[in-house]
């Protein structure tokens, strides 16, 4: 008996979640309202409120080897060591006094702290090379504080950390295109907002339903057969116009087929 009802049980949890997927399916339009609405939601608040970023970036060589006739060179263990020292030259490039004298020399209007939320740095694929961005919203100043840290930095850089250099390989060009906001990225993350809003209110308004719509509800509600069905009236009504509408077709082209014979 028991087996019977957990039988029944797992049927009937089927069958709600085959309704659930047609009632989706049933109100396609609310979920793509949803998602239109969220989309064009999160691009005007883009557009409205988000300012536009733009990236310059200059590209760094660092050796860390001079020989005594002043030829430099280069050895796999000098390679190993230019690559840890990578760390340690963005610090130095990210520390106050470095960043203070690019501001003093350029006579840039931000202190030290402000330049350095500015700044990012990465190494280059585990090579002695590495970047360094700076992100402004200003295509012109972004560029102009890079490439005064490149100028000042090697310098700087040559002065803390006795027996290695630094060269430029790129310096940077102003950039053509912000780097943020990401209008795809955006509207992206709008339309699964939409998406999954429009789905929890369906599937809440599924599992809120108490209606009884047909003979099915009352089938998994209780455990007696339905006997009878109150037809609908209009329905019918429809039905018996319709025949009523065939029989009058009829008697009438009979009553003229009479009248030819006649």
């Amino acid at each position: 008996m028991r087996e019977e009802v957990n039988s029944r049980q797992e049927v009937e949890s089927e069958i709600d979640l085959q309704e659930l997927l047609f009632s989706y399916l049933h109100h396609w339009w609310v979920i793509a309202l949803c998602v239109v609405a969220f989309v064009g939601i999160a691009l005007a608040y883009t557009n409205l409120f988000v300012t536009p970023l733009y990236r310059a970036s200059v590209t760094i060589y660092v050796n860390n080897s001079v020989n005594s006739a002043g030829t430099e060179y280069i050895a796999s263990s000098d390679l190993s060591v230019s690559q840890k020292l990578v760390n340690t030259y963005v610090n130095i490039i990210k520390s106050d006094t470095v960043l203070q004298k690019v501001s003093d020399e350029k006579a840039l209007l931000y202190s030290a702290s402000q330049l350095r939320r500015m700044i990012t740095a990465s190494q280059v694929d585990s090579t002695e090379i590495f970047d360094v961005f700076v992100t402004n919203p200003d295509a012109k100043m972004a560029a102009t504080i890079a490439n005064a840290i490149a100028e000042v930095a090697p310098g700087e850089i040559a002065n803390f950390v006795e027996g290695s250099s630094t060269k430029i390989i790129d310096y940077a060009k102003i950039p053509s295109a912000p780097y943020s906001p990401n209008y795809t990225r955006n509207a992206l993350i709008g339309l699964l907002i939409g998406f999954v809003i429009a789905v929890i209110y369906l599937t809440i308004r599924y599992l809120l339903d108490v209606h009884i719509n047909d003979a099915e509800d009352l089938d998994r509600m209780f455990e007696y057969p339905v006997l009878g069905q109150i037809p609908d009236i209009m329905q019918v009504r429809s039905k018996t116009k319709g025949a009523y509408a065939r029989y009058a077709e009829e008697a009438d082209s009979g009553a003229s087929d009479a009248g030819d014979e006649s």
